[in-house]
């Protein structure tokens, strides 16, 4: 029997990867009522279900005047030693106007090679260097939120 070629080991693992971004920018962006967030409603909502979120100060706005937020980590509970705090992941949250602009916002992002980015309703997350740890919290916080509607 001739064997199909398939993806190698790297590839299929970056697929799936695809795939499961891919899935969850499909939950996230369902058509009609799409939920809308503030910043600390949304970090309360994905906090609620993992992620571990930290607010910052808002640092900027985009060219449509829609506020991006500083968002890094949150040290976990009963870890007093910023030692241990050091290595972990910060990034930017724009929260846009309505779901259009978040998937420009998200689409734009997803063109910069160096950005693990996220999108859940009106807002999208960005991150440079994101530890995996810190990617797969989100990631279940952004498809939870997703199922929620």
């Amino acid at each position: 029997a001739r064997r199909a070629p398939g993806l190698s080991p790297v590839r299929r693992g970056a697929a799936a990867t695809l795939l499961a971004a891919a899935a969850t920018a499909a939950l996230t962006f369902g058509c009609g009522g799409e939920r809308e967030f503030d910043a600390g409603g949304f970090i309360d909502a994905a906090n609620d279900e993992g992620a571990e979120l930290a607010l910052g100060e808002q640092i900027t706005t985009t060219p449509a005047d829609e506020p991006v937020y500083a968002i890094r980590f949150a040290a976990p509970s009963g870890d007093p030693n910023p030692q241990l705090q050091s290595g972990r992941s910060s990034g930017t949250m724009i929260v846009a106007g309505d779901a259009g602009s978040a998937g420009e916002q998200f689409d734009h992002c997803e063109g910069a090679a160096d950005l693990t980015c996220f999108r859940a309703a009106n807002v999208v997350l960005r991150f440079e260097a994101m530890a995996a740890a810190d990617r797969a919290r989100v990631s279940g916080a952004v498809s939870a939120l997703a199922s929620e509607g």
